[in-house]
């Protein structure tokens, strides 16, 4: 892991009362959108690619404050989801730099969430809606939308399984819920709290990332600093807690991202929370996890590399990774900086060796099946 030396300007919201979710995100292509104000920005984040950055978009005044971007990399790398502090929706065409759709969605958006298709929104008082946005004209779009309702308090993240089979949602009040697509009530699991499965943590939910080589495998992080693990496995009588299920990072964690590459996991930091450092630790900085990029190894948890935040060494508060999973792009908010730093690289795949395959009689054919085998390659 490396810092790539690419550092953007940018500005969230000055209201200390909003708490957006993600202001970051990054497609197929490098491009990463990111706000200044209530304005989208975008530039290709390709080393020595010599873009300049470029206004997407300005919301307008009536539409309320920048809450969330979310790319559907996956599905539609063209299409972005912009949400506002007043409810709305916005999906913008980033090619042909245009709003393709916008509807009033919810009172305040905390948390999107692509599922294909479908837009999954979070909202302040807790609910989750499914919008599909195929479905003509917009009236009908939000009149058959799903909505779900579990959490008491602002959901603050949320994340669908690599296979798109069970979202993940978070909030503010340290509850994880899982939802099988289409369903209306979580699955049952967690850990045994009073004889019933939950998944409650101590803090604010701040990211969840499902395991891409292990789609039931869930990780938790929270504003106390705590990673957890969690097999999401409902037909399992036991604790969904994995083993190990908990890990003290000793600093806030902001962002938590499997690698897609490699059995690693990176987590993003803020303040550090645990008690001061020790002597030991002063001489040895880089198992500080306080404001940094860390990795680990899964699920072994080892220390594998760590990155502080450059300069004035601020606190990471928003963080996405790029749609290779190969680069991570994350903000500082009290310098009003966006940074990247290289941390995974796309697994090279072996040179395929020529071999030399003789076609066998129908006699030897016949031996060789007999015998237990199929052809003779040499």
């Amino acid at each position: 892991m490396r810092n790539a030396r690419i550092t953007l300007d940018y500005s969230p919201p000055t209201d200390p009362e909003e708490t957006p979710a993600r202001l970051l995100g990054c497609g197929l292509n490098n491009v990463a959108f990111f706000t200044r104000g209530n304005r989208v920005h975008y530039k290709n984040i390709t080393p020595n690619y010599n873009d300049e950055v470029t206004q997407l978009c300005k919301l307008s005044e009536s539409r309320g404050s920048i809450r969330a971007l979310e790319c559907n990399t996956k599905f539609q790398p063209e299409v972005m989801a912009l949400g506002t502090s007043k409810g709305y929706i916005q999906l913008w065409d980033v090619q042909a730099k245009k709003a393709t759709l916008t509807w009033p969605a919810t009172k305040d958006i905390s948390a999107l969430a692509w599922c294909g298709t479908v837009l999954t929104v979070g909202g302040a008082r807790g609910t989750i809606r499914h919008f599909d946005t195929r479905i003509q004209p917009i009236t009908k779009m939000k009149e058959q939308a799903r909505k779900v309702t579990r959490h008491q308090a602002r959901i603050t993240c949320l994340e669908w399984s690599s296979d798109n089979k069970v979202l993940a949602s978070g909030d503010a009040m340290g509850s994880v819920y899982c939802w099988e697509q289409g369903q209306a009530i979580p699955l049952n699991v967690g850990e045994y709290v009073h004889r019933r499965k939950k998944i409650a943590l101590d803090g604010s939910i701040s990211d969840l990332s499902w395991c891409p080589w292990s789609p039931k495998v869930l990780a938790t992080g929270d504003s106390k600093g705590i990673l957890r693990f969690w097999s999401v496995n409902a037909k399992d009588k036991r604790s969904n807690a994995l083993s190990p299920s908990k890990y003290d990072t000793g600093s806030v964690i902001s962002g938590v991202y499997f690698s897609p590459h490699c059995k690693e996991i990176l987590t993003t930091h803020g303040e550090r929370i645990a008690p001061p450092p020790t002597l030991a630790e002063i001489d040895e900085p880089l198992h500080t996890t306080e404001r940094s990029v860390t990795v680990f190894t899964y699920p072994s948890l080892n220390y594998a590399s760590h990155v502080r935040v450059p300069l004035h060494n601020y606190a990471i508060r928003d963080s996405v990774l790029n749609g290779a999973g190969t680069k991570l792009i994350f903000a500082t908010p009290e310098d009003g900086k966006i940074n990247v730093c290289d941390v995974w690289s796309k697994r090279k795949e072996p040179k395929k060796r020529l071999s030399l395959t003789i076609e066998p009689s129908t006699e030897e054919f016949a031996r060789s099946s007999h015998d237990g085998y199929k052809s003779y390659i040499r």
